[in-house]
């Protein structure tokens, strides 16, 4: 049975919350938390064969992890092969940290802990396989986990080209019957040729150089605001010196990257914490314009303005939790 979910048909301001509901807390067993830059959005669609599974998603900047409790509760025990298409993918798991560029993939285990940030518009196709299928075709699976697949090789983007062809006749509306014989010599195909791609994880960082150094800087600019964001100074020029870029360079990036201007950027990110502070019980004591001030808000009227236009009210009414 196909599944498919979209934020398209919701009113803006209730998306990131729908998509929590529908499809973090419901469908996926994981946490989202979305990136200020650009308005969430999300869409994804999920069909297979039987014990491998096919989702296509894409969204607007967003972080989704998944932590011990919650891989407690699922039911899910898969390792999932992330196939990047679209712009910038972040891995972490085992201490370890793969980027992916379109066309490279890496491999993820579910029964462990891990995130996936997406620090600029992107669309992934992650293919779900049970975890005992893989093993007893590949018994260094869960060594491979988290190692860029570069796909520059001839042997990943035939692996690429096939998943992805596999996923769209499956998307369809008569897909193949997942009980038939074609379905299982398919699943096998796959399987054999996920293992062929994993047995070949050595890094190229050659390919695309433009594309990659756009996206390393993207996400260096956003890993140093959101970490000086209690600076009252820091401006997009004081973040372009820090990174020894020019200012033009790197509004540049992220418009290259489908973002808001880095002024924009930084402007949600400084009402973003405000918003999180007001729910941390470590903020208890603060007044709502003392956080304010600390995130680099100096004029309240203006910063209460600003919040209700972008989360639809105040914030005394957020932090009261009449909203």
């Amino acid at each position: 049975m196909n599944i498919e979910f979209s934020t398209d048909s919701v009113a803006a301001a209730k998306r990131l919350a729908y998509w929590r509901d529908a499809v973090c807390n419901t469908f996926a067993d994981i946490e989202c938390q979305a990136m200020s830059g650009t308005p969430f959005h999300a869409r994804l669609t999920d069909a297979g064969l039987k014990g491998l599974h096919f989702c296509q998603s894409s969204s607007s900047p967003v972080q989704v992890s998944k932590n011990t409790a919650l891989i407690r509760r699922s039911s899910h025990s898969n390792f999932m092969l992330c196939i990047q298409q679209e712009g910038l993918c972040v891995l972490h798991q085992n201490g370890l940290e793969a980027r992916l560029f379109p066309g490279d993939m890496a491999l993820l285990d579910s029964v462990r802990p891990y995130s996936v940030t997406f620090p600029a518009p992107a669309q992934q196709l992650i293919v779900h396989m049970q975890r005992d299928a893989l093993l007893n075709v590949f018994d260094d699976a869960e060594h491979r986990c988290t190692q860029r697949i570069s796909g520059a090789r001839s042997t990943v983007r035939l692996v690429g080209q096939f998943m992805q062809g596999l996923s769209t006749q499956l998307h369809r509306p008569n897909p193949i019957d997942s009980k038939s014989s074609v379905a299982e010599a398919l699943k096998i195909g796959a399987l054999e040729l996920i293992v062929s791609a994993l047995s070949d994880v050595a890094p190229d960082q050659a390919e695309q150089p433009a594309q990659i150094a756009r996206y390393r800087l993207l996400y260096r600019a956003q890993r140093y605001i959101e970490n000086e964001l209690t600076d009252p100074e820091l401006t997009v020029e004081a973040v372009a010196r820090a990174l020894s870029v020019s200012t033009r360079r790197l509004q540049q990036v992220f418009k290259d990257c489908g973002l808001l201007p880095p002024s924009r950027y930084l402007w949600l990110q400084r009402l973003e914490r405000c918003k999180t502070a007001y729910d941390q019980p470590e903020f208890v004591q603060h007044s709502i314009s003392d956080i304010a001030l600390m995130y680099g808000f100096n004029d309240f009227s203006h910063f209460s303005r600003s919040f209700k236009a972008t989360y639809g009210c105040t914030p005394r009414e957020y932090r009261s939790g009449h909203y």
